[in-house]
């Protein structure tokens, strides 16, 4: 039972730390010009931070953050291995650039029929 309180204090912990430093990237772009490359540049932090991917090892199954999968299975078992992590950050920046596009695509819109 002790290793399911640290699994959850290390999750609190690492959320702590995943939104101080999005708050970090945020204060970061704040006077950046260019919309777009602002957003991308946070959905890119965000989907990093903040993506989960299942991991298991001798038969015990957690959620890590994706990157970490990523990196560790990329180090220890290859690069097969490391599409575990892999796969749900490809998924999460497809989303992300999605979700984009379409708000670029609205604030067009929206911006040609203030100019009329």
């Amino acid at each position: 039972m002790a290793y399911y309180d640290t699994y959850q204090w290390a999750w609190v912990a690492y959320f702590l730390a995943a939104v101080g430093m999005y708050y970090v990237v945020i204060k970061f772009t704040k006077y950046w010009v260019n919309l777009d490359v602002k957003n991308y540049a946070r959905m890119i932090s965000a989907v990093i931070l903040f993506t989960p991917a299942s991991h298991s090892l001798d038969g015990i199954s957690a959620i890590a953050p994706a990157y970490i999968v990523l990196l560790g299975e990329l180090l220890t078992n290859g690069v097969v291995a490391s599409l575990q992590g892999l796969i749900p950050l490809l998924l999460a920046l497809l989303i992300g650039a999605i979700a984009l596009a379409i708000q670029a695509s609205i604030n067009s819109k929206i911006a040609q029929y203030k100019n009329k």
